[in-house]
């Protein structure tokens, strides 16, 4: 008796899903057949997408197959991918966005002003590996327009 991968249960294949990234378990299961969209709509990958470890062309090609009016959370890496944030097309339901590397608040600034009306959360950590002093003393006054911007909302 041979047993196929559509074979089996949903448990066993929730387990696999735990061994993937977001963008791995999307990639590779996305639009198979209903059933594995449903387990990944079940398991938030559309609504929560981690791409802390994905590659600019990755992500490019990547985003064709998600479901930007899903998406309410959204992790990038900076480090892995500078121009990654350039990419995304308005998201209406976004409430989370933590950027993680970020070389230049221009970027972070201009996509969350965007999504300002929607955005509950917003982590934007720095990549101290990429400033220098005059990069520095010219992007403080972003996040700080930023925050005043955020708490008037």
């Amino acid at each position: 008796m041979v047993t196929l991968f559509n074979d089996l249960p949903d448990l066993a294949v929730i387990e696999i899903f735990s061994y993937l990234s977001c963008v791995d378990a999307l990639w590779c299961f996305n639009n198979l057949n209903i059933r594995l969209t449903k387990l990944l709509i079940e398991r938030g990958f559309y609504y929560h997408v981690n791409l802390s470890s994905t590659r600019y062309h990755r992500c490019k090609t990547f985003l064709s197959s998600l479901r930007f009016n899903e998406i309410q959370s959204l992790i990038i890496d900076c480090y892995s991918s500078p121009l990654q944030l350039r990419c995304w097309p308005y998201l209406p339901y976004l409430r989370i966005l933590k950027v993680k590397g970020v070389r230049d608040f221009v970027d972070v600034f201009n996509f969350a002003q965007q999504h300002a009306t929607t955005l509950t959360h917003l982590t934007v950590e720095s990549s101290k590996y990429f400033e220098t002093v005059s990069t520095v003393q010219n992007n403080l006054a972003i996040p700080i327009q930023f925050m005043e911007k955020i708490n008037r909302l």
